[in-house]
């Protein structure tokens, strides 16, 4: 197998349509065909054999989803490389994945050129910025290589990429995704009901596409649709480029959505192309489903999965959200779907036993979109995959229709006095007060419970409550073990790269004082 054949034949189908938008920049598929086969074909004539590590590292741009298709023909292990990390873990993953070749730009590339030391595996330093120093300009690389395709032959158990994740850990860890693994993700693209990709449709990006936006690149070119790159997200720019290059699609996480829809001009702009937004990686309020539902119509689906997963592993289809407005409970605008994938799902117990429907388990996986394992840790492997299946660490109860709750991360659930409090489940009842806008809830320590449950709360623009009144607020939905002892207020909650907000960080500030530490 090779997946590089299938942005060739998008490039025979549809050679004149649009492939890749950014800025003032756009290419064809017979373009965009011809920059990827030189670049796979430039590495192949530098030596560089089938596995070869290749390590990509930049804010947003088209050189990155170019890396990724020619990383395919030429059957390389691709990296992509989170462009906010720090100096030193840069050098940790470019040193731990044993990268052979670094293309990356300027910003990120001249601390590399300032620790080759530590990296003897590097050898080739492609920038796609014109820099002095042991470095290939990008661009001329691409022009003195030739126009052909590698075609190099990959089976499915080999691998394609080399994913690092801090995870809840704070530890990076590098997941194995294997071909067969990443062609299972453009087969769950096609898997959506109600959705359907077609040859022109318009995708655009905003979060980081050498992560979880990343995922959906390949299912876009695959149908000779276009992926529109933002440099950063931006709600006045996201809402340009949705009125100006007609998009169709869109993948945000909640604060994405969240910051949209709160944005005072947003109805001022023409939104009326987007055909599906799909939104994961943490929590969404119902209040704010609701909002986002009346601004842009039924057409908000929202899935689960984990790097680990290749992606989604569950869907609440757009129809599930209408289904969900209907119900004055709410309950279903509250669930991450239904697996409706090749993956199969579980909720299980400590010893591994289903749990009863209603009761609260780990979700464990098993499918063809699972990970190989981690790299270079094959005891976390060990402990992460048990007899084909992955678990998760995520708690979550499952109804009668199949719809799956997600309560919280085992390493999250907050211990007071002996009983389990799951913060997403105090967030969900504290975001569901009209006057805030997010919600984090953490342990604190305390001295006669162990833990307290603390909140940390963002208001709504203009809009006030007190700790007293929401406190009240969460009776109405939890239990009084549940809800929180103390509320603060903040003008933002810090986020992480991918726009999920960062617990560990503000858990930092409460624990720091304290002889235990949490994850």
């Amino acid at each position: 197998m090779n997946l590089g054949i299938y942005i060739t034949r998008s490039a025979r189908c549809y050679p004149s349509l649009a492939a890749l938008a950014f800025s003032d920049r756009r290419y064809s598929y017979s373009e965009f065909e011809s920059r990827t086969n030189r670049l796979a074909q430039g590495l192949v004539n530098l030596g560089m054999p089938k596995g070869t590590h290749v390590a990509i590292q930049a804010s947003n741009r088209p050189e990155i989803v170019e890396t990724e298709v020619a990383c395919y023909k030429g059957g390389f292990v691709r990296i992509p490389v989170n462009a906010r990390l720090s100096t030193t873990e840069t050098i940790y993953v470019l040193e731990n994945s044993e990268t052979r070749v670094l293309v990356a730009d300027a910003a990120h590339m001249a601390p590399v050129l300032e620790n080759l030391e530590s990296l003897p595996s590097l050898e080739c330093l492609l920038c796609i910025d014109r820099m002095p120093g042991n470095t290939l300009y990008y661009e001329d690389f691409l022009e003195q290589s030739i126009d052909a395709f590698p075609d190099r032959e990959v089976q499915e158990d080999e691998l394609a990429v080399l994913a690092y994740s801090s995870g809840t850990t704070g530890k990076l860890k590098a997941v194995m995704q294997s071909y067969g693994n990443r062609m299972a993700m453009i087969r769950k693209a096609f898997m959506i009901p109600g959705v359907s990709i077609e040859p022109g449709d318009v995708f655009a990006h905003v979060g980081p596409v050498t992560h979880a936006s990343g995922m959906l690149l390949m299912p876009v070119m695959y149908s000779g649709g276009c992926n529109v790159i933002l440099d950063r997200f931006d709600v006045e720019t996201l809402l340009q480029t949705i009125e100006r290059e007609k998009v169709n699609y869109l993948f945000m996480v909640p604060a994405m959505i969240n910051a949209v829809i709160n944005h005072p001009r947003v109805a001022a702009y023409d939104t009326n192309s987007l055909k599906g937004i799909f939104y994961g990686a943490a929590p969404m309020s119902e209040n704010n489903i609701r909002r986002a539902l009346e601004l842009f119509g039924p057409i908000l689906v929202q899935g689960y999965g984990m790097t680990e997963t290749t992606s989604f592993t569950t869907i609440l289809t757009a129809r599930d959200h209408v289904e969900g407005l209907r119900d004055k409970t709410g309950n279903r605008l509250l669930s991450c779907g239904r697996p409706i994938f090749e993956t199969e799902i579980r909720l299980v117990d400590e010893q591994g036993n289903r749990v009863a429907t209603g009761e609260t388990g780990e979700i464990i996986a098993r499918g063809p979109d699972v990970m190989k394992g981690y790299y270079k840790d094959p005891e976390l492997t060990e402990r992460t995959i048990i007899n084909g299946w992955i678990h998760s660490g995520d708690m979550a109860k499952e109804d009668q229709q199949g719809y799956i709750y997600i309560v919280d991360r085992k390493s999250e659930t907050v211990i007071s006095g002996g009983f389990n409090v799951y913060p997403s489940e105090v967030e969900q009842a504290l975001c569901s007060h009209p006057s805030v806008s997010e919600a984090c809830v953490i342990g604190i320590p305390d001295d006669k419970w162990g833990e307290a449950v603390k909140a940390v709360i963002v208001l709504r623009e203009g809009a006030s409550a007190t700790q007293e009144e929401l406190i009240d607020h969460c009776r109405k939905f939890l239990a009084g073990y549940k809800k929180p002892g103390s509320i603060d207020f903040v003008d933002s909650l810090p986020k992480n790269p991918n726009g999920k907000i960062a617990r560990r960080a503000i858990k930092e500030k409460y624990w720091t004082a304290g002889t235990r530490k949490v994850n």
